[in-house]
């Protein structure tokens, strides 16, 4: 039977959006989600444009052609290795079948959930936006459990500490000029360094922000989390639910790629529909980027659950794949968005952009957010270590390794280590069954291009190649070494960029 959670939330002064008797569901029923039924005409409560049919059609005549498998080549004279083929095949299979499902060919009849989730990629596909607008939309009714029980931890004051703590920043440390904040401007790191990047062969072009996103910032780092509690197949598959949010995140510079949002979104279709259960509600949590819960919390705890609803990191859930309870399932999605804030600190105050922990943390008045903050996530990671110490590698690795975070453009001084914090991160990897072995990160994007490959390799082979002990280590390196501290916006650095055009 289903707890039955109400919901109250403020977008704006001006915008109340009511949402009552929003289901949390405890061990339901995966049968209604498993059933499949092929439906000629879209669901009579679900709308598609005649543009949309046409493109789902042309792009399944692509996916369905033998010179689909050839992005898998290493050269075109070379035959496919049978890890290859099979991933291959899978992504074909898969995206195929995402496409009919938007088409309303395969359907699960009398399922709002499912209904739900169709309306919502269609309109990402259609016309990407994040916005007010799009977390009152009626969809996100069928949001998954992690982010109704998230909703509840925090609420408006959060935000405005977040607001609060990025102005007062500037004000206070910088002259009031947050450009003379050293940070790593992501649209210049892009441009330097996407023609060199290692995309997976379903990623393409690398001269398109989404696609590369869709990539380094969303399916290989998601993915990797994942893994704590899947088979690398699984989790690949898995981690591909985040395009659908990264689509509408990425909406102000990729307007015009409808293509890959439809390849992008039709295979994370696919996927939810194979899995069931709870990842097709966790579609629609993409939708729900700028909700405001109703929490009345003031502290560092609300400023994640905060986190978890605008970086919709709720589908990487032990949870959502039944292999966790829902509160253990929210370990990770805390830690996955704190590590990105800690080491995203930088650029996110250079560019104005609150949607920050850290930056609440300061508005809070907390003495040394950075290390606050920092301590407390190690602490949410060791509470659950399997899949904390997988959430932290797997961001790290993505910081390290992409082409728009630029992690490795960093140098500078730093104070010593936090021994309490090396003790806790111990903890941790010995808790995720890893192995404490510091090794220092990438120190460019060339010095990643190995590693990089092998994520490629993880993507397109679905093969294990070690990036999580890798990646761990280094953030072993960082916190033993206090390097950790080159990425504290009130430590001074060595000059980087001096724009922030792209957030």
């Amino acid at each position: 039977m289903a707890n039955i959670i109400a919901v109250h939330y403020n977008l704006d002064q001006k915008h109340t959006v009511k949402i009552e008797s929003l289901p949390t569901s405890i061990g339901e029923s995966k049968d209604g989600i498993n059933d499949i039924s092929c439906n000629l005409s879209p669901p009579a409560s679900t709308y598609i444009e005649a543009s949309m049919v046409d493109g789902i059609y042309k792009l399944l005549k692509e996916v369905e052609s033998p010179e689909f498998d050839t992005r898998w080549q290493e050269t075109p004279s070379k035959a496919l290795s049978p890890s290859a083929q099979h991933a291959a095949s899978t992504y074909r299979k898969t995206l195929c079948l995402g496409l009919r499902c938007l088409s309303g060919e395969i359907t699960i009849p009398n399922n709002q959930t499912w209904n739900d989730a169709i309306a919502y990629c269609r309109a990402v596909i259609a016309a990407p936006q994040d916005s007010i607008t799009r977390a009152s939309s009626y969809w996100i009714r069928s949001s998954s459990d992690i982010s109704k029980v998230q909703l509840q931890r925090f609420g408006p004051g959060i935000i405005a500490a977040a607001h609060k703590g990025n102005y007062e920043i500037v004000s206070d440390h910088f002259q009031g000029d947050r450009l003379k904040v050293p940070h790593i401007d992501k649209k210049q790191s892009f441009y330097r360094n996407a023609r060199n990047m290692d995309l997976g062969a379903f990623f393409y072009p690398s001269s398109s922000p989404l696609a590369v996103g869709a990539f380094d910032s969303g399916i290989v780092p998601c993915s990797l989390s994942i893994s704590a509690f899947l088979d690398p197949e699984a989790a690949v598959k898995g981690g591909s639910i985040s395009g659908v949010a990264i689509c509408d995140d990425y909406a102000a510079f990729s307007r015009e790629d409808y293509e890959i949002r439809l390849r992008i979104v039709g295979f994370a279709l696919g996927c939810a529909y194979e899995f069931g259960g709870q990842l097709v509600n966790a579609i629609t949590d993409g939708s729900m980027l700028q909700c405001v819960g109703t929490g009345d919390q003031h502290t560092l705890e609300a400023a994640m659950a905060w986190r978890v609803i605008s970086g919709c990191t709720s589908p990487n859930s032990g949870y959502i794949f039944g292999k966790e309870s829902l509160e253990e399932g929210l370990v990770i999605t805390e830690v996955e968005i704190a590590i990105h804030d800690l080491l995203d600190w930088r650029s996110d105050v250079a560019a104005g952009n609150h949607e920050n922990g850290v930056s609440a943390a300061y508005g809070l008045g907390i003495e040394d957010p950075f290390h606050a903050y920092l301590e407390a996530t190690l602490e949410r990671a060791v509470s659950n270590p399997r899949s904390g110490g997988y959430a932290i590698a797997a961001i790290v690795y993505m910081h390290f390794t992409g082409v728009r975070y630029g992690a490795y453009d960093y140098h500078g001084t730093h104070g010593e280590s936090c021994s309490e914090c090396v003790r806790i991160l111990r903890d941790v990897t010995i808790g995720a069954g890893l192995v404490w072995a510091p090794k220092s990160p990438p120190r460019s994007f060339e010095g990643s291009a190995g590693i990089r490959q092998l994520g490629k390799t993880w993507i397109d082979e679905f093969k294990d190649c070690g990036l999580v002990q890798e990646s761990l280590g280094w953030f072993q390196h960082l916190v033993s070494t206090g390097e950790i501290r080159l990425f504290d916006v009130l430590n001074p650095i060595k000059e980087v960029d001096t724009e922030a055009d792209w957030a």
